[in-house]
């Protein structure tokens, strides 16, 4: 497997071309912050265009993809709404059955998505029912927020993000399988001891 750039605090990840069509991609500190706006979300991200690159460059599971878009989507930042916002600012609301809603896939397909970009870092759940988006990715807000919830992450020991190549997605699926038949196997080989089963005792008949 390839060594995969880390992002860490103050840092983001930039791209230039190899000359042969594909990406080089490597890390920098942060120059400063873009603003995005869609009907959805609105605020300060890194780098969203690289973002999307890296997503339409993945080779992974259309569901996996889904279940992304749908997740920052919920990450709205209007000031507007904050009295009746569900969660607070920099965090989503959501579950496995909300996400299977919005997303119309089974619980199979959001639950892998989710291990997934939990395992690269893009994701973490703090607590039952609430995510929080890698705010060195996505996070839409101001630079004090920004900073917040950078500081919550990492207080968190969230993991650092990792931006993956095309084909990782597949060399973790195919390293799940290969941990689980490991795991099988390891509890077939384990000795079985048979209980002696002990006969009854027979109660003598009184005299």
């Amino acid at each position: 497997m390839e060594q995969l750039p880390i992002v860490r605090p103050g840092e983001r990840v930039v791209a230039r071309s190899d000359g042969k069509g594909g990406l080089i991609l490597g890390v920098e500190k942060i120059q400063g912050r873009a603003f995005a706006a869609s009907a959805e979300v609105s605020g300060y991200v890194l780098d969203a265009r690289l973002l999307m690159d890296v997503l339409g460059s993945l080779k992974m599971p259309g569901s996996w993809f889904q279940v992304w878009c749908k997740s920052v989507a919920l990450q709205n930042a209007n000031r507007a709404d904050d009295q009746i916002r569900p969660a607070a600012r920099g965090f989503v609301k959501t579950n496995q059955r909300d996400l299977q809603a919005r997303c119309n896939l089974s619980a199979a397909s959001v639950n892998e998505a989710s291990q997934f970009f939990t395992h690269i870092g893009w994701m973490r759940s703090p607590k039952r029912g609430i995510l929080q988006l890698n705010p060195w990715l996505t996070v839409a807000g101001t630079s004090g927020e920004q900073e917040k919830w950078q500081k919550l992450w990492n207080d968190a020991k969230a993991p650092a993000c990792i931006i993956p190549h095309p084909n990782y997605p597949t060399e973790w699926r195919e390293a799940r399988v290969a941990e689980k038949k490991a795991i099988e196997a390891a509890r077939r080989k384990e000795k079985v001891v048979t209980l002696r089963q002990r006969r009854p005792v027979r109660k003598q008949a009184s005299a």
